[in-house]
């Protein structure tokens, strides 16, 4: 996981191929099975709840569960077409399980692919993870949300040529005590972190390396203006 956080967003896939060939027996989710070695777990439809491939005794979430996770994803898809956050044309999945401690996991996760859409750009994508952990109720509800956004974009014309800006803002855990339902505050607090998370990222990423190209190639215009003090 170090060496994820600190590899390019964009080539995920690649790292993660090249971690597994280093570490062939860490099952990190849904692979295609290895010559000589047993096939990889299944994955559980959020939708349906089936497996695929089948699994005859996958874990399931509970009945109580089982409704929340769906009213979840029906909402989170409501709530990606009406975002700050442009996620026409993305991919959502929400997952809960139980937790030991009489409490509940809630997974929401959302790509975006952004290829040949906008301008420039010829490569972009956005992923969003946000993992809640929500604690027993015993008069308040605690909640503790980790998220991470990773956002790799490629971009090419004639002036500025090839450009490839990639990166991850991890947020810490934070605890809320809230009264309310459990969806509707979740939902809260993920849309108020996306919000946060997006600001940070058009201020580091593409603030600060807009400082740093016009510092060292600064745009025509502002050439033109020192040529007569030269």
């Amino acid at each position: 996981m170090d060496l994820m956080r600190r590899m390019p967003p964009g080539s995920a896939e690649t790292t993660l191929n090249a971690l597994l060939s280093l570490q062939p027996d860490h099952s990190l989710g849904p692979r295609p099975p290895l010559p000589g070695r047993p096939p990889a777990p299944a994955c559980r439809s959020p939708w349906s709840n089936d497996f695929e491939p089948p699994l005859e005794d996958g874990a399931v979430p509970s009945k109580e569960m089982r409704t929340l996770e769906v009213e979840a994803n029906e909402v989170f898809s409501v709530y990606g077409d009406q975002s700050s956050v442009n996620y026409e044309g993305r991919i959502s999945f929400v997952y809960i399980w139980e937790d030991e401690d009489d409490g509940f996991t809630a997974c929401f996760l959302t790509k975006k692919d952004g290829q040949g859409k906008r301008g420039y750009m010829q490569i972009g994508s956005w992923d969003a993870i946000h993992v809640i952990q929500v604690g027993p109720e015993e008069g308040a509800t605690h909640y503790c949300l980790n998220s991470t956004v990773m956002l790799s974009t490629t971009t090419e014309n004639k002036q500025s040529r090839t450009f490839n800006l990639s990166g991850s803002i991890r947020q810490q855990c934070m605890t809320l005590a809230v009264a309310e339902g459990h969806l509707a505050n979740m939902g809260k607090m993920i849309e108020e972190m996306e919000g946060k998370l997006r600001n940070s990222l058009a201020q580091v990423y593409f603030g600060k390396t807009r400082e740093m190209v016009c510092a060292l190639r600064p745009p025509p215009e502002v050439l033109n203006m020192r040529l007569p003090d030269s």
